[in-house]
């Protein structure tokens, strides 16, 4: 008998446990909430660059949906206001940001990297660990949780 009610609490802990790359912390089900953008890979080499110390400031995006495929975002880059800008998405977690509407005073190298890549935005996904990334042709753009 406690052998049967051993297996029974080994194979009922292996269920309900969570592995790493099956990780309990739940999927984003949608863009919506603020973005702080951590990581942009050039998409042909792999490189990868940060936010560099000195520059003060992030960039943080802030995504409302209106409806199932259409919402707004607002946030800013290190010197920079973004104003409300439409975005829609498709079939295949497509993306498309066709507009930036925004300050444009003095921006830092963090900042151009957003400025310069977001309107050419294909697709979206969401990573084991939350992460949002947002993939273009040339880049991929990663944010996390702000």
């Amino acid at each position: 008998m406690k052998q049967l009610l051993f297996l029974v609490a080994t194979i009922g802990a292996t269920l309900f446990s969570c592995t790493k790359a099956d990780s309990c912390d739940p999927m984003p089900a949608s863009l919506d909430g603020k973005w702080r953008m951590i990581i942009v890979k050039e998409n042909s080499s792999g490189l990868t660059t940060i936010k560099p110390s000195s520059i003060q400031g992030d960039v943080d995006i802030i995504f409302a949906s209106t409806n199932a495929t259409n919402g707004t975002f607002t946030g800013n880059t290190p010197t920079n206001y973004i104003m409300q800008n439409d975005y829609s998405i498709g079939a295949n977690r497509s993306l498309s940001i066709p507009n930036l509407n925004m300050t444009k005073v003095m921006e830092t190298t963090w900042g151009a990297e957003f400025v310069d890549n977001i309107r050419n935005s294909q697709e979206y996904s969401f990573d084991a660990d939350g992460r949002l990334t947002i993939k273009t042709m040339d880049k991929t753009l990663t944010f996390k949780r702000g």
